[in-house]
């Protein structure tokens, strides 16, 4: 038919027909004998002597070698391109435009992953705006960081040929060697109303890291139960960069029971604040919730450089942006009316190089550069009260140590957080020689300065223990340690305040002779401020402190105070009856040599006449 001949008579995508050529061009692509338009493209390309086996190769295969024009392919044809040339195809999108489109296949109106296409440096790809899918709301946060005007630089790494790995990226890559990633730290804190229509849901965050097959991957939080208005995560991901140009990270609201997508949002890594940050979410037609936003904390570090491995950061940027490139260094200790100072510096500056910028506008300065030094300072964190506090650690700052490499070499997952210190050489000797001499008193008087005590009755599991504490502690402080001590007994997990709790002092007083009967020992309650140390010290016989809880304490006074009522209405009620019946008893003779008086007689002993009664 005239339809057939006329679609046969068209260009192909990947190959060419002689008939149909660009101005100015030779028709040396023939159509070999058995073989499709493909396959001989194929052998032109791979062969070695082929004229079209130059640098501007693929530019002729794909029958575009103007810079005015432009070339569309469907996204089964680009992807074919990445995947066998796909260094060539960056190449070729250096100087000319590309477009692809979604394939006929796709009659669902989806679209196509657009990232794998960005990688590859092709400029326009087209989507069906009529579905609000993942690869929609890529494209709308792609173009999104410079305010939507539709158009966004492309990393120095495709085009431009200062970088260090111009023509020799490859996207799909999965191994990079002696090219060191960045390492990024998030922490999903908490979320504010991240389920608008669904108050009662047990919502959890997926976190996808979207970027070349090397950098991507997923992280899940755990669901929080029936909290959508204010759920708290606290939960912290890692995970390791290459190439930070094209990154993505996608936060995702799901509802555990029903897997259901109920906001989310994406951002680009670059555009991603450092800090503690709210991200605002969106719904499923990228439309921003005002009320639904997500409260996070990322970080980004770089591992020091070992043997020859470079920061993957370095290898993908042009040497123009690493110069331009500045950051922010705060110096502690120099001397003026602010404790620290900040400071601009870039990529390249040397702890010697910051050291001489700081001695030149800071007053009071003007000694020798070699009496002062930069001093790095980590003060590790004490995550439980209880736990003792340890020194800090310090170290000299070479003169030729990067600035920028040490401040990425710093992880505060790790439980520390570091600073760096203006110091004089007078200044450190001091500290020395006072630490030296504090270790010494501390070592002295570290054996008369702490006393054991043993208190009973804990918990069922654990029904004594033995604690070491400072003679200065009170009651309050010796409960304190004796509950984290035993902070696995089940009955201490549902009380774990220590003012719920006071300890009971037991002492039995010895006897005066062997003979005589032990007496009865006497229990008091510890005030909240009282020493223990000094309570222990008076003890003139056998003592033990018990841990009791203020509810049981107040309800054992109360049963003793309703034994010495029930007593005394006893007593009353007797001799309201003698009275009441008229009864006079004749008194009871008591013997001169009796041991018993009628003074020391039991109150409630009864004669025979009140028996009589």
């Amino acid at each position: 038919s005239s339809r057939g001949k006329e679609r046969k008579s068209r260009k192909s995508i990947f190959g060419n027909n002689p008939g149909r050529l660009s101005p100015g061009e030779a028709a040396t692509l023939a159509k070999a004998s058995g073989k499709g338009p493909f396959d001989a493209m194929r052998q032109t390309w791979e062969d070695p002597c082929s004229p079209y086996n130059s640098p501007a190769s693929l530019s002729a295969i794909i029958r575009t070698p103007k810079c005015y024009h432009i070339s569309s392919l469907n996204e089964n044809a680009a992807k074919r391109l990445c995947r066998r040339y796909s260094q060539k195809l960056i190449q070729h999108t250096t100087c000319q435009l590309l477009r692809t489109y979604p394939a006929a296949t796709r009659i669902d109106s989806s679209n196509p992953h657009p990232l794998i296409f960005w990688l590859h440096g092709i400029q326009l790809v087209a989507l069906n705006y009529q579905t609000d899918d993942l690869p929609l709301q890529l494209n709308a946060a792609m173009f999104e960081a410079n305010g939507g005007c539709g158009y966004v630089l492309k990393p120095p790494v495709l085009w431009d040929k200062s970088c260090s790995m111009y023509q020799q990226f490859c996207p799909l890559e999965r191994d990079l060697d002696n090219k060191e990633p960045a390492i990024y730290s998030l922490t999903i804190v908490s979320g504010q109303n991240v389920c608008p229509s669904n108050s009662i849901g047990s919502p959890c965050i997926e976190v996808d890291v979207l970027g070349m097959p090397l950098d991507s991957c997923h992280f899940r939080t755990k669901p929080i139960h029936r909290n959508t208005l204010n759920p708290m995560w606290n939960e912290q991901f890692l995970f390791r960069v290459h190439f930070e140009d094209l990154v993505f990270l996608r936060f995702a609201v799901v509802e555990n029971n029903s897997s259901a997508v109920t906001a989310q949002r994406i951002i680009p890594l670059k555009a991603l604040k450092r800090g503690y940050r709210h991200v605002q979410l969106h719904n499923l037609h990228n439309e921003a919730l005002e009320i639904s936003s997500l409260f996070i904390n990322s970080r980004r570090m770089e591992e020091s450089p070992s043997g020859n491995t470079l920061p993957a950061s370095m290898l993908f940027s042009m040497g123009e942006r690493k110069a331009a490139m500045t950051y922010k260094v705060t110096i502690h200790g120099i001397p003026g009316p602010e404790p620290f100072t900040v400071f601009n510096i870039s990529g390249g500056t040397t702890a010697a190089q910051l050291l001489h910028q700081l001695l030149a506008t800071t007053k009071g300065t003007e000694s020798c550069a070699a009496d002062y030094f930069l001093m790095e300072e980590k003060s590790f964190i004490s995550k439980e009260k209880s736990e003792c506090k340890k020194p800090p650690f310090q170290r000299v700052i070479g003169p030729e140590e990067g600035l920028v490499q040490l401040l990425n070499s710093w992880f505060p997952e790790e439980g520390y957080v570091g600073r760096i210190l203006f110091k004089t050489r007078e200044e450190n000797l001091n500290e020395r020689n006072a630490l030296q001499e504090a270790k010494e008193d501390a070592a002295i008087s570290s054996e008369d300065d702490s006393f054991f005590v043993q208190v009973h009755d804990v918990s069922p599991e654990q029904p004594r223990t033995v604690i070491k504490a400072p003679r200065f502690s009170t009651a309050q402080d010796v409960i304190q340690q004796t509950l984290c001590k035993a902070k696995y007994s089940y009955s201490i997990l549902s009380n774990p305040n220590p003012s719920d709790y006071v300890l009971l002092e037991e002492v039995t007083k010895e006897p005066a002779n062997k003979k005589s009967v032990t007496s009865k020992p006497s229990q008091r309650i510890l005030s909240d401020q009282e020493c223990v140390f000094q309570a222990q010290s008076k003890w003139k016989g056998a003592g033990k402190f018990i841990l009791k809880l203020k509810e049981q304490v107040q309800a054992a006074r109360d049963d003793k105070r309703k034994g010495i009522s029930f007593a005394s209405e006893f007593k009353k009620l007797t001799k309201s009856s003698k009275q009441y019946r008229g009864f006079i008893s004749p008194p009871l003779q008591v013997l001169p040599d009796s041991p018993q008086s009628k003074d020391e007689r039991s109150p409630c002993s009864l004669t025979f006449s009140d028996l009589m009664e």
